[in-house]
């Protein structure tokens, strides 16, 4: 026991863990507790998960965006250290900004304008349903794969190839692969991946305003590179 009456959880060779809280196999239970201490200058702290004491490490979140703050909800499983003891594996700061902010939608709104004149215009030649169905499901397709390897990135399973990320983007996705990415906070910090994520965007909208200018720009490349 703690200096301050809080139970701390310790696996011994004599003493076993309680069933509840014993470390899970693979499927794990994810547990919630709250931050109750955090030394930020050694990088670890503790959880408080009912009456019991937790210790977790910054390299034991599964990303680390910010400082846990006291209080600060947590999302874990339970491990062991190389010591045997109780520890949080696989944390998660449960509000991690992951959300769709106002700004994020202004930029999308830009952003679809072009596009969104272009479907208007190939509305005119019929089966608009077909047209706008085309239009949507790469978006919805692309955030339930962002979604899916996110949760893939929690449990340490096997992830979605970034490759896929990108084709889905490519063929129209890039709207809702660009949503999935603030809702989840997915793929934002690798500087590789948001680079080649951009020229995609740049180049649908290259490719609309085009369209909306009758090639032009194309023709105009073309007579440059011919020269």
């Amino acid at each position: 026991m703690n200096t301050d009456g809080a139970k701390r959880l310790t696996v011994k060779k004599a003493v076993r863990p309680p069933a509840s809280l014993a470390p899970v196999s693979p499927p794990a239970l994810r547990l919630t507790g709250r931050i109750e201490e955090w030394r930020a200058d050694r990088g670890f702290g503790f959880l408080r998960f009912e009456e019991h004491r937790i210790f977790v490490h910054r390299r034991d979140f599964v990303m680390f965006h910010r400082v846990p703050a006291v209080g600060d909800a947590v999302e874990f499983v339970l491990g062991e250290d190389q010591q045997g003891r109780i520890c949080a594996r696989q944390a998660e700061l449960a509000h991690d900004g992951g959300r769709i902010r106002r700004e994020n939608l202004v930029v999308l709104a830009v952003l679809l304008i072009p596009p969104a004149v272009v479907l208007g215009r190939l509305f005119q030649y019929g089966y608009w349903y077909v047209t706008l169905g085309g239009a949507l499901l790469p978006s919805l397709l692309a955030y339930v794969l962002y979604a899916d390897d996110k949760g893939r990135s929690r449990a340490k399973a096997w992830r979605i190839s970034e490759r896929h990320l990108h084709w889905i983007s490519l063929v129209g996705g890039w709207p809702g692969a660009y949503l999935a990415q603030r809702r989840y906070r997915h793929k934002t910090a690798k500087v590789g991946f948001q680079f080649t994520f951009w020229s995609t965007v740049v180049l649908h909208e290259f490719i609309a305003v085009d369209f909306l200018l009758d090639w032009r720009l194309t023709h105009a490349i073309r007579t440059l590179l011919g020269r």
